[in-house]
């Protein structure tokens, strides 16, 4: 009784550390989709493009809407940051409402946005397959093909991620807005 585990407070002190130098779990996926279309970007100028040249304007277009998007899901904007304050002017301090509903809008616009969008490049890029069918490439019609569908997804689930968070964050002004009038009309 009384003695401090070293062993403890060594591990505990590098997890914080750890914790410190490296992004969250939920980053890693918005660092690797980013990577993954600047790689594409890259190599569109090469004779290794993967997307037909009619496409490299509508890819340099993704790129900086990701790279956008990626700024405004890590900067912090449209998020609760002064729950505290609106929670005491409703009388409350519990904050448990409006963050599960607010992630579950950005996941489900994500989600929706980016299927439509790897929708529409696959529908924009169908004729690389039939090109390629014609010249006797059909695997390289196809990569092509696949890349640019995994492209819409991956671009279509940033910028969906940002109208979620957006639209979150409308609702939930809207939303308190709505419960303090109701407060202030009952009291």
């Amino acid at each position: 009784m009384g003695q401090a585990d070293a062993t403890g407070d060594d591990d505990e002190r590098d997890k914080v550390t750890r914790d410190g130098l490296l992004p969250p779990a939920k980053v890693w996926p918005l660092y690797i989709a980013l990577f993954a279309i600047t790689a594409v970007v890259v190599l569109q100028k090469t004779k290794h493009a993967l997307l037909p040249a009619t496409q490299t304007r509508v890819l340099f277009l993704a790129e900086g809407a990701a790279i956008c998007g990626a700024l405004v899901l890590r900067s912090g904007w449209f998020r609760d940051n002064e729950w505290r304050r609106e929670q005491l002017r409703l009388g409350t301090i519990a904050n448990n409402y409006y963050e599960p509903r607010r992630e579950s809008l950005v996941n489900g616009f994500a989600v929706g946005v980016g299927v439509l969008l790897a929708l529409w490049w696959g529908l924009a890029t169908w004729s690389v397959v039939l090109f390629g069918v014609r010249r006797g490439v059909v695997t390289r019609g196809l990569l092509d093909f696949e890349v640019a569908t995994i492209l819409g997804a991956l671009t279509g689930a940033i910028v969906g991620a940002v109208a979620g968070l957006v639209v979150g964050h409308v609702w939930e002004s809207r939303h308190r807005r709505r419960r303090e009038l109701r407060k202030a009309a009952h009291a």
